[in-house]
């Protein structure tokens, strides 16, 4: 602390400055890591009644959390005295970031109604920037799946406006995974070698929908993320979040400040792993429709251990209705327990689908409190309308049939599904205000819901879906195991999901639904990214299918946790999903810590010549190592400087697939 008004946080890797001026909190940042710096700006800017809120006075204390990081709690109250603001600034011993969150509490006597509320405020002496951020999943927007985007700052241009949280599956505008990286200069072109700079990476934590503006002036930027829609009644005694986001220097291209966030993310920010094997290899029974029941999903999950399958998921129509969370008496006459025991007498895992926030009209809940349904007589969701989970009533009687699900059943796994998790309620009757359901759905909403999952059951393995990765947040991050990327679509949308989300995500947020039929192509084009997951008719294989598939997952088992736990390397996008089967070459890499070891996965498609020359990055150049493309080219010694230089060399048929390897000798 230098004086009253300013405090300093940090480590020797990252400082942060955060002074108290002219009835508001500023914060700026710099330190010894290679990054960004940032100038003074904002701290949790906030709209109360109308106006911007201004404080009178603030102090501060510091102190070290459980996990080893150091706290910096600011306190600020209002000049009228009736608003508390507790504003935290968390930095961490292990990487150069930095987690912003605050509360306020209302302490007066009247409520007042917070209008807008800033997640984040930077400023930059710099122009101009590039931005680099990732679409997230929509049906109707584009085919090329999970975009990346280079955006340039520029002095004096249209300001730039990015979406982000929560979309309904079939929304027609573009929106984007919760995070970007920054740093000066221009964008990279695709005919050089990706630029290496100083840069900073941000994620932001909430579900509800919000959007990044950034915009340059003559020398320095400016970028805020705010809340979209918010309009939060705060009664006395009360409190509102104001979401959490973090900030990390990094220093090389894109790929690298991918690596930095998966990593501050893997150690501050994820749900632990389920155990040391994960991300698992699955089983979803989508692939029969809603017509399933319990001799047909027992044969399934026999099929399931034969192929060495971990985890088996019923999906949507084993329930009564969507709304209903008890077993069909006439699919599953004896409740889902049978599947359940069958799975865990081979070492399985047993889990189900649930639309949380999706209701049917001829579910009970629906017919006992019809105000529950945001919208009576509009289905969105394979006939179901939409629950509030907003409104408090509600989301506590989801909350407890879910646990009553849990422990009736013996339930191990969930994924969540539905069309758009933070729905959009205008009603005037709910527990939140009208006007609110951005905020109210997501923090009192779907966070307290799976929060609460997760406390009370916390063996309880959680999946995110809501007809896709709509809703690619770092709150999802925090409270979620994993994600969906694209829907149940084809192999090559499949590698786009993969490619894409693979630069904010941890590999393991990259599930695939694997529905193609197995062929050597369709399987290799699975292999990379997290949970393997074969959403197909098991039961109906051949032994030949069965024999490929069998091969193909010991394949994925033998290279899952390299994968989960690499620099994943982005070579060649796969840009042109044509006909749904896409075009040309594509090609991803996962590199070891070490750069010991490293895996190539190089895809054909339709189309494009027949030869290819792909040129890795990320290995050590005065290392040697035996290179081994499968079924051509077995343990090939190479430097690292002549492979990276001069490239591998393939010939692939349309659509085909090749497994490079790479061991340091």
């Amino acid at each position: 602390m230098t004086d009253i008004n300013h405090w300093q946080i940090g480590t020797h890797d990252l400082q942060i400055a955060v002074s108290f001026d002219d009835g508001r909190l500023h914060w700026a940042t710099a330190g010894a890591a290679s990054g960004l710096d940032t100038a003074p700006a904002p701290l949790s800017r906030l709209v109360v009644d109308g106006q911007p809120l201004r404080f009178a006075n603030a102090h501060a204390h510091q102190r070290q959390t459980t996990d080893a990081s150091e706290l910096l709690e600011v306190r600020a109250r209002s000049v009228d005295g009736a608003l508390v603001l507790d504003q935290h600034i968390e930095v961490f011993a292990d990487r150069p970031f930095v987690r912003i969150s605050a509360i306020l509490t209302n302490t007066g006597t009247t409520a007042v109604r917070v209008d807008g509320s800033a997640i984040l405020d930077l400023a930059i002496d710099q122009a101009p920037l590039t931005l680099f951020h990732v679409e997230q999943f929509s049906w109707a927007h584009r085919r090329d799946y999970f975009s990346q985007h280079n955006a340039q700052i520029w002095p004096g241009r249209t300001p730039i406006e990015i979406c982000m949280g929560s979309y309904p599956s079939h929304h027609c505008g573009a929106s984007s995974c919760a995070w970007f990286a920054l740093r000066p200069g221009i964008y990279d072109q695709d005919h050089l070698p990706p630029r290496r700079t100083p840069g900073l990476v941000v994620g932001i934590e909430f579900n509800g929908k919000s959007r990044v503006r950034a915009e340059a002036l003559a020398a320095s930027a400016t970028l805020t993320s705010t809340i979209d829609d918010l309009a939060h009644v705060l009664a006395p005694g009360a409190t509102f979040a104001v979401p959490a986001c973090f900030l990390g220097r990094y220093d090389g291209d894109w790929d690298e400040a991918g690596y930095a966030t998966q990593r501050f993310a893997e150690a501050h920010v994820h749900p632990p792993m389920p155990d040391d094997r994960y991300p698992w290899v699955q089983y979803n029974s989508w692939k029969y429709g809603q017509e399933i029941g319990e001799a047909q999903q027992l044969a399934v999950i026999d099929r399931c251990a034969e192929l060495g399958i971990e985890l088996a998921v019923v999906d949507l129509g084993w329930a009564r209705t969507i709304g209903d969370w008890r077993p069909d008496p006439v699919k599953f006459p004896r409740g889902l327990r049978p599947l359940v025991a069958r799975a865990h007498s081979y070492g399985m895992r047993f889990g189900v689908h649930l639309a949380l926030a999706q209701c049917a009209a001829d579910a009970p809940v629906a017919q006992e409190h019809p105000d529950w349904i945001i919208h009576p007589g509009v289905d969105d969701y394979f006939q179901a309308g939409s629950l509030c989970l907003g409104h408090e009533p509600c989301r506590v009687w989801l909350t407890g049939e879910i646990m009553r699900l849990i422990d009736e059943e013996q339930i191990d796994y969930i994924i969540q599904d539905g069309e758009d998790m933070v729905k959009r309620c205008p009603r005037s009757d709910h527990s939140h205000a009208p006007g609110d359901s951005n905020y109210a759905n997501s923090v009192g909403g779907l966070d307290t819901l799976i929060g609460a999952l997760r406390r009370e059951r916390p063996t309880l393995v959680i999946e995110n879906c809501e007809d896709g990765g709509c809703m690619l947040t770092f709150q999802m991050a925090r409270t979620y195991h994993t994600t969906i990327t694209v829907d149940n679509i084809g192999s090559y949308a499949t590698r786009q999901g993969i490619y894409g989300a693979s630069y904010p995500f941890s590999p393991r947020y990259s599930v695939r639904y694997m529905e193609d039929d197995p062929t050597p192509y369709t399987l290799r084009s699975v292999l990379f990214g997290g949970p393997l997951i074969l959403m197909q008719r098991i039961s109906e294989w051949d032994a030949a299918q069965m024999a490929l598939t069998r091969a193909a997952i010991a394949r994925y088992k033998q290279h899952r946790t390299l994968i989960r736990d690499a620099k994943i390397i982005h070579l060649v996008p796969p840009r042109h999903n044509v006909d749904r089967l896409g075009y040309g070459w594509d090609a991803i890499m996962a590199v070891h810590a070490t750069a010991r070891r490293a895996l190539l996965m190089v895809y054909r498609a339709q189309g494009g010549p027949a030869t290819y020359t792909v040129h890795p990055r990320g290995l050590d150049p005065e290392l040697t190592y035996g290179v081994t493309v499968e079924d051509q080219l077995a343990g090939a010694a190479r430097s690292g400087a002549d492979i990276m230089e001069a490239g591998i060399p393939l010939t692939l048929a349309e659509f085909g697939a090749a497994i490079i390897t790479l061991e340091a000798i």
